[in-house]
């Protein structure tokens, strides 16, 4: 897999924490549907930004490391594709 570039790494990481935060911040009967609602946000913007054929390729790669047990980690990027989507 590539790494993003250090700046784009570092703005990732950040948005990530963002939404983190936002997550924790949820009232409790939300929350339990927060990681549904962000991967159809997640789903409808990669899609947007790089057409259904990548996207459907980020996603399977993604498919591919949870089935082997990879779970991404909140708290760090992982790159899908050579423009970390």
């Amino acid at each position: 897999m590539t790494v993003p570039m250090p700046d784009r790494l570092s703005d990732l990481q950040h948005a990530m924490r963002v939404i983190a935060d936002a997550v924790e911040g949820l009232p409790a009967e939300c929350r339990d549907l927060a990681g549904n609602a962000l991967l159809n946000i997640a789903a409808e913007a990669v899609t947007q930004d790089v057409g259904c054929t990548e996207a459907g390729r980020i996603f399977a790669r993604l498919g591919d490391l949870l089935s082997r047990g990879l779970q991404p980690p909140a708290q760090d990027a992982i790159s899908l594709s050579g423009f970390d989507a």
